[in-house]
């Protein structure tokens, strides 16, 4: 053992007397000095042994200096520079102290360590315990330093409780968010035997948990033009079913250069007598060299599950026509025989009517303006938002008999892993089955969680700036924090927990930056941490960091964290 006990491998330095040692309000610093030929960096964690209690501190600063700097020796040349002999004193290290443990109660610091106190490398696991991690949730990564390098045996878990009360995690491309969400989802779904883990993939990362051996079912939406390419001039239900197939796996694995090699296919249908028309209930795939595998459920709507909740889908209505739009499908439905479809209410309002005025014939939208005494350009803005419906494709799927309904959500939303595969179908039909899927998932959820309290769904939400974006449009604006607020705040108490993800937060809603009380934050550009409140001292690790190290904060936590998250889930890209 060195002088002073510092033994360079255990023990590394003591408190010293050069520097006064300062806990404040608003600050805890002491001054460690050492000798030990060893590399101090940054961020990294120390325990300072006092009489009574030990310190976790952490690095603030770290100086190397010479005697000649000491004696503040005038330098003239470089000759003169490098004709002294290097001589070092012993290096004074600044240490932010962070928590204050007696026993095995940790808080905040309220008196400085007393002089010579010595300092030593933690042991394993003290520093999770000194920082009071939690020791039950869901694993995020292990505890680690700024320059990336992870601690042994600290990991870092997040509380269901957490993971309840909502979290964004905010990276650039590439810098880890899509591993972070997949690890979530694999242990939730393996370690969580009553939680439903909703992925929304807009990419196709999120079917690859298959290869993790998890069962996934697949919601894919099936719009009308799929239906007639699949079907062609006279396909049945069978056809649709292998299509389906075909098209899933060319675009969730042969796309990324997966193969999955022999499947067996079997498929689940439904006839009904009403209208005699025939229905794909799921196609279940089973890869032979898997034990696990894939259910895919075709989704579609119909115009009477939406019909009053089109604001809700596309957020397109302005005020005025959210006002009048019931009255509107009133006069529509007075006019229009037979089971109103947002094709025949479309084709009524801009079909000319028999009033004439002023030598022409008006529109049936111009009558029912005049009718009930609102501006046209409120019916053009229904006419507008319901042509979008049509247009999305996935409203009223059918051709010859067969048809492609909503899924019995019961069925699709019990406990286990379910995934959107929105990358076939365009932006506004991938918003109208978030939001259609978001909704039902919250009204499932309320009475799945008052029969059980340990029930609950996990909401995956990767790009998030697609579905919750900023807007111009103060309308849409209020759609969307509606949206949010029932999703989230309401949301909890029916078991909803929900991360968000996103590479471009500045076209995020910020709402969602208000509503989520754990960030999680990768590498991202020194504004996005601004606008995060990150510390500008941890921000030039941040904007550098390497794959995968992420900033925490939370309330679960009673200080910020660095985590490194390595993949755990099956990842390409």
């Amino acid at each position: 053992m060195g002088l002073g006990g510092v033994d360079c491998v255990s023990y590394v330095g003591l408190i010293t007397r050069l520097m006064p040692s300062s806990v404040s309000l608003e600050s805890a610093e002491v001054h460690m000095v050492t000798e030990c030929d060893r590399e101090f960096h940054v961020g990294e964690y120390l325990v300072v042994e006092s009489r009574g209690s030990n310190y976790l501190a952490r690095i603030a600063e770290s100086r190397v200096e010479d005697i000649y700097s000491i004696a503040k020796t005038p330098v003239l040349s470089l000759d003169q520079e490098l004709a002294m002999d290097v001589k070092y004193v012993p290096r004074l290290i600044k240490l932010e102290l962070i928590s204050e443990c007696r026993n095995s109660d940790c808080g905040p610091p309220t008196k400085p360590p007393e002089i010579h106190s010595r300092v030593r490398v933690p042991g394993p696991g003290e520093v999770s315990r000194m920082l009071s991690l939690p020791s039950a949730g869901v694993v995020i990564g292990a505890l680690a330093l700024p320059n990336g390098s992870s601690l042994p045996d600290n990991q870092v878990l997040l509380p269901l409780d957490a993971l309840r009360h909502h979290v964004l995690v905010v990276g650039t491309t590439g810098s880890g968010k899509t591993t972070l969400l997949k690890n979530l989802a694999l242990e939730l779904v393996g370690n969580y035997g009553k939680v439903t883990v909703v992925s929304l993939d807009a990419v196709g990362h999120y079917h690859h948990l298959l290869l993790n051996n998890v069962d996934v079912r697949v919601l894919m939406p099936v719009t009308r033009g799929m239906l007639r390419r699949y079907l062609g001039s006279g396909g049945d239900v069978k056809d649709l079913a292998h299509a389906l197939v075909r098209d899933y796996v060319n675009s969730a694995f042969k796309s990324f250069g997966i193969r999955l090699g022999r499947a067996r296919v079997r498929a689940r249908f439904a006839r009904r007598r009403k209208g005699g028309v025939s229905v794909v209930r799921e196609v279940r795939v089973m890869p032979g060299n898997l034990r696990a595998g894939v259910t895919i459920i075709p989704w579609a709507l119909r115009t009477r599950a939406i019909l009053y909740r089109v604001n809700d889908v596309t957020g397109m209505l302005t005020e005025q026509a959210r006002m009048f739009y019931g009255r509107v499908i009133k006069a529509v439905r007075d006019k229009v025989p037979g089971e109103l479809t947002f094709r025949k209410i479309y084709n009524h309002l801009i079909s000319p009517s028999e009033v004439q005025e002023r030598g022409r014939r008006l529109l049936n939208y111009e009558v029912i303006a005049r009718d009930l005494g609102i501006h046209e350009s409120t019916l053009q803005n229904i006419i507008r938002t319901i042509l979008a419906i049509i247009e999305t494709g996935v409203v009223d799927v059918k051709r010859g008999n067969v048809v492609v309904p909503e899924p019995d959500y019961r069925e699709a939303l019990r406990p286990g892993y379910v995934v959107l595969h929105l990358a076939n179908v365009l932006p506004m039909a991938q918003r109208v089955m978030v939001y259609r899927v978001l909704d039902v998932v919250y009204r499932f959820m309320g009475l799945e969680h008052l029969r059980d309290r340990e029930r609950m769904s996990a909401v995956l939400v990767d790009e998030a700036h697609l579905f919750f974006p900023q807007t111009r449009s103060e309308d849409e604006k209020a759609m969307l924090e509606r949206h949010l607020t029932r999703l989230t705040r309401l949301g909890r108490g029916r078991g909803i927990a929900v991360v968000f993800a996103t590479h471009m937060p500045t076209d995020l809603n910020d709402a969602v930056i208000q509503l989520t009380n754990t960030k999680i934050v990768l590498r991202s550009d020194e504004k996005v941490l601004e606008r995060l409140g990150i510390p500008s001292s941890e921000r030039r690790f941040l904007t550098t960091a390497t794959a995968g190290l992420a900033y925490v904060t939370t309330f679960a936590y009673r200080y910020p964290v660095y985590v490194r998250i390595t993949p755990r889930a099956y990842h390409v890209g």
